[in-house]
């Protein structure tokens, strides 16, 4: 597994633009520059929520500790990470990218910022789906439902890991984190769109364990597991060449040769 894991995040390093060699706005393209490239990412990263239909196992894995329920911050939570939350962050994000994409003399910048929106959206829905199947898979039993060595009697009792409102939050962070350590010239409503998400990402790890839902491991499980999906999805994402201008006139001089692997030096 761990193999696996390290040739995915070397592919998409490779893939990856550095902030150097762009002229202009860091605008990310279609998924390995194509658009059928763009096609089989989104629908796959959709195909990933059938893991829903996975039979959930009921394991002897207990939670932490016992948590009594709160309804009152679970309802919070829902707001924060979530469905809920993800739509909000991303709404956020999407104007802060078209901001950044407009002071970046980007054409038509809100529409390109839907671009970077869907990058968003597939490794929330990458991130969910990925949950899900470890969720099935590990069984685990939630804090409010662990009590003296035993665990509840319906499949949401044993559903705790990961923390399936943390990831997709989490995954946005990630995919936002890739294009901030890409980005070129005022870097600001990037590092803020960063910083909403690493918010609602932290917010709701802490909402998720006080309502108890989850332990500290299934929330920190889901902030990893979130942050490493979106940083993969936006890194197979390479920068399209910019025809921006610069104030002080035309762009200057051809474009250097893209490097691999980084974003601030050349090997």
């Amino acid at each position: 597994m761990k193999y696996t894991v390290a040739l995915a995040c070397a592919c998409a390093l490779a893939w990856s633009t550095p902030a150097a060699a762009q002229v202009g706005a860091a605008a990310p393209d279609w998924a390995f520059g194509s658009p059928g490239g763009e096609v089989a990412v989104a629908a796959a990263c959709a195909a990933s929520l059938a893991t829903y239909l996975i039979p959930q196992r009921r394991s002897a894995w207990g939670a932490a500790e016992s948590v009594e329920r709160n309804e009152t911050i679970g309802r919070a939570s829902d707001i924060t990470g979530a469905a809920v939350g993800t739509l909000l962050v991303l709404g956020g994000g999407y104007a802060l990218e078209g901001s950044y994409l407009a002071g970046a003399g980007v054409r038509h910048p809100f529409s390109r910022a839907l671009r970077t929106s869907l990058i968003e959206a597939e490794a929330a829905a990458l991130s969910t789906g990925l949950s899900s199947m470890i969720k099935r898979l590990s069984g685990r039993c939630r804090p409010r439902s662990w009590r003296t060595d035993r665990c509840g009697d319906t499949d949401l009792d044993f559903d705790a890991f990961p923390s399936g409102h943390t990831t997709p939050v989490a995954a946005i962070a990630g995919a936002r984190l890739n294009l901030a350590l890409r980005t070129t010239g005022d870097a600001a409503p990037r590092l803020g769109a960063l910083a909403i998400a690493e918010a609602a990402t932290v917010v709701t790890m802490a909402l998720r364990i006080g309502s108890g839902a989850h332990s500290w491991q299934d929330v920190g499980a889901g902030m990893i597991l979130g942050h490493v999906t979106g940083f993969a999805i936006a890194a197979i994402h390479p920068i399209a060449p910019s025809k921006a201008q610069y104030a002080a006139g035309a762009l200057p001089g051809p474009t250097p040769e893209p490097a691999a692997v980084t974003w601030s030096w050349t090997f």
